[in-house]
Order: structure tokens, then C-alpha cells, then sequence
């Protein structure tokens, strides 16, 4: 996987500036350290004049919870960071992070060269931030909070992060927005093993320029621009990580994998649930005459429904709630609905009203019991109700299960299978 802290200063991002969702592992640890230059605005001996920056930040970072990660840097003072990852990426949905950072000092302003009077307003930010990404890409957006800041205390930020190379080596550029201000920066990163990386690059590239005599130059669009985040430098950064025994890596790799299997077990399950909805038919279901509560309990309540269609002014979106209660009941209770269509013993009404049960709510148990009651010819009022209950549901094995019997049927049930056949 390729190496995700490219430009980070004190939270484990490719971004310099804002901040990101990612965090170290449980008992993992960074140790990090960036020394960058640059060239900006001054006053030297009362006039103006360009000096040259060389900002150095460290930092020490620890996992915990693989959630929760703290953060201690050190610029001109010593800083606190904390962030917890309340959502991790899974699939298109981002993973969500809350943190505070820059007590009690702004690293970030030091690295730019903001002179102490102003770093103030940039300290304790609190912040939330959603990400998405891979290997290769990373998008992010989010909101910061100043409360020292006199102004734009409230700041959005959003970003793209772009890699191109191998694990080992790789270039990466980074645009983010915050403040009213884009910032670009590109860089090369070496990581011969997993526990030790270097990366080098510029920051603000995009204020690079050449002379007109055609000599490369480090200069800024703007003349009086005394800080680093208006000034083009250059950076290099150094980062031990380490933490994870082999152990914890082999069960992170386990987990990765369960992941990956969720969607195969989601049809697993699917498989398990008709499974037990057998088995529960066996169990309630094993003699059909039996006079058990729960065969009591389903007889009257399928009484309820047939008394209900036989009202003359009957309530359909009731009716089929109870329905819906009926078939919830599990594989017994579907059995139970096919034992009343095929009983003749049965009033019709009692048998019409269990075929269009088995209309409301398919289920391929239905089908087969439906057509052998469209091909029996003793009553054609139930067997042309079971050839219309087909051809509600109508699907590819409704059709042909209709299909397969209509030479078996005569008279108004035959001309009811045709006409059911050419409108499909």
C-alpha cells in the first residue's frame, strides 16, 4: 500500500495544512521530522528586505483503540493534538474524523515562518473532517473552528491528493483550499522499508519562476509577502513507524479479509434464513391436523381475512396488512396458506381467499401448488383464481408454470390462461 504521509507535519496526512481522517493503528507510533526554507519579506536594519526561512517541526504521534490518536509536536514550543476517527471508510462511504489541534502553539504557522504576534489566531483548532480515497488518491473536506481567530473563526477547507509510482517510491501532488487561498504542493517520497520513509519536495510550487535572463529563482507573486504560505520553498521530512508486532499485523489482515467477505456471507445468510423457515416447518408443521396454538392461532386469523373480503364494503389495505402479518410468520404459515387453497373440503371462498394470499406475497413455494390447482378441473372458480394469482406475479417461473398447464385446462379457465398468456 503506498505510504500515506507524505507532507504531514502532525496528524498523519498527505496534507500540510489541513487536517485529515486518518489515524495511526492500535499502539502504533510516528516520529516525524520536517525541515523546510523559503525566502519572504523582512525588516533588517529598519528597511525591508528578504530573509531566508529554514522552519524545523518534530513530532510524536500515538494509536490507540485504532480510533483514538494523540499527537505531542514541537516548533518553536511544544503542541498537543488529539483526533478520534468516528467512522471508518468502507466501500463509497467516507470515513468521518473529530479532532483539536495547535495547543498551545500553531505548528503549521511556525513551518510558514507567521510571526509569533499573529500565530495566535491559529491556535486550538478544532475540526471535522470526512475522506475519501485509495492507494493512489485521496479527497477530502471539512471544517475548522478558531476561537481565538478575530476573524473567519469559522473556515471550511477541501482538498485532492494525487500519487503516481510503486509502494517504494512514488510522486505525489497535493491542492487544498482553505481561507480564501489554494495551496499546491509536489513531492518525491522514498520508502525503502515500512518502518522508515523520506520525502522531499516543494511547498507553493506554483510560485516557482524563471528569470527573464531564463535562470531558475525562488520568487513570489507577491513582493511584500512575508510568510511561507504566499512564498514558494522547498522541504524535506524523515518518519520512523513502528508499533505494530507481527501478531497485531496478522489480525489487521485477518479483518481486512472478513471484510471482503461480507457481501459472499449476505447470500450465505439469505440461504440460512429459508434453512431455518424449513426447519420450523418441520417442527410446527409436522402434522398437518394437528390442533396445536399455533395452527389455531393461524386458522383464525386467515378466518379474519375471508371474513374481511366477504364484507361488502371491505378495507384492501387492511386486509393486506394482516396478510402480511400471516405470511411473516415464517415457512409454517406459507404452508398453511397452500394446505387452505388445495383442501377441498374447504368453503371457496376459504380457497380463493388463501390463492390470493399467495398473490400478494410470492414465493417460489407457491408456484408449483398454483398450477396443479389451475389444471384441476373440479372447480373452475379456484382454478381460474389460481391461473389469475400466475399471472399477478408474473415472473419467468410464474410463466412457465402456467405455461406447462394450460393444455390441461377447458372452458373459462382455458380462455382465462389465454388471455393471461397474451398479455404477459
Amino acid at each position: 500500500m503506498f505510504p500515506q504521509v507524505i507532507f504531514a507535519l502532525s496528524d498523519g496526512s498527505d496534507f500540510l495544512v489541513v487536517p485529515s481522517a486518518h489515524v495511526l493503528g492500535e499502539k502504533a507510533f510516528q516520529v516525524r521530522g520536517t525541515i523546510g526554507y523559503h525566502q519572504s519579506s523582512c525588516v533588517e536594519n529598519e528597511m525591508h528586505d528578504k530573509c531566508d526561512r529554514r522552519p524545523f517541526v518534530s513530532s510524536l504521534r500515538f494509536g490507540l483503540l485504532s480510533s483514538l490518536e494523540f499527537g505531542v509536536q514541537f516548533g518553536s514550543t511544544v503542541s498537543l493534538d488529539v483526533k478520534n476517527q468516528v467512522v471508518q471508510a468502507y466501500n463509497f462511504a467516507p470515513a468521518l474524523a473529530i479532532g483539536a489541534r495547535a495547543f498551545v502553539e500553531s505548528s503549521e504557522a511556525h513551518f510558514y515562518s507567521v510571526p509569533k504576534s499573529e500565530r495566535k489566531g491559529q491556535t486550538g483548532e478544532f475540526y471535522a473532517v470526512a475522506q475519501w480515497g485509495g492507494d493512489l488518491w485521496t479527497i477530502l473536506g471539512g471544517v475548522s473552528a478558531f476561537p481565538a481567530m478575530d476573524a473567519d473563526a469559522i473556515a471550511p477547507f477541501w482538498g485532492f491528493e494525487q500519487c503516481l509510482g510503486t509502494p517504494k517510491l512514488q510522486a505525489a501532488y497535493e491542492g487544498f483550499f482553505r481561507h480564501g487561498f489554494s495551496h499546491h504542493n509536489i513531492g518525491l517520497s522514498f520508502k525503502p522499508v515500512s518502518a522508515f520513509q523520506i520525502s522531499a519536495g516543494a511547498t507553493e510550487f506554483y510560485r516557482y519562476f524563471f528569470t527573464d535572463k531564463g535562470d531558475f529563482k525562488l520568487r513570489s507573486k507577491n513582493p511584500g509577502a512575508y510568510t511561507g504560505y504566499r512564498t514558494p520553498g522547498i522541504y524535506m521530512s524523515i518518519a520512523i513507524n513502528g508499533g505494530f508486532t507481527p501478531s497485531m499485523q496478522s489480525r489487521k489482515a485477518e479483518v481486512d479479509s472478513l471484510k471482503k467477505q461480507l457481501a459472499v456471507h449476505e447470500k450465505d445468510l439469505t440461504f440460512m434464513r429459508s434453512r431455518v423457515d424449513y426447519l420450523e416447518m418441520l417442527y410446527k408443521d409436522a402434522e398437518p391436523n394437528a390442533n396445536s396454538d399455533y395452527i389455531q392461532t393461524l386458522q383464525k386469523d386467515f378466518q379474519e381475512i375471508v371474513d374481511g373480503y366477504k364484507a361488502d364494503a371491505f378495507e384492501l389495505d387492511s386486509l393486506l396488512a394482516k396478510e402480511q402479518i400471516l405470511i411473516d410468520r415464517g415457512m409454517a404459515a406459507k404452508r398453511f396458506i397452500v394446505r387452505e387453497a388445495k383442501n377441498k373440503e374447504l368453503a371457496k371462498e376459504n380457497r380463493i381467499t388463501a390463492i390470493r394470499v399467495m398473490s400478494h406475497f410470492p414465493d417460489p413455494i407457491f408456484l408449483d401448488p398454483l398450477a396443479g390447482l389451475v389444471a384441476d378441473n373440479s372447480d373452475d372458480a379456484v382454478a381460474r383464481e389460481a391461473a389469475l394469482a400466475l399471472g399477478v406475479i408474473n415472473t419467468p417461473e410464474s410463466r412457465k408454470a402456467l405455461s406447462a398447464v394450460a393444455n390441461q385446462t377447458t372452458g373459462i379457465v382455458r380462455e382465462t390462461v389465454i388471455e393471461i398468456m397474451g398479455s404477459l
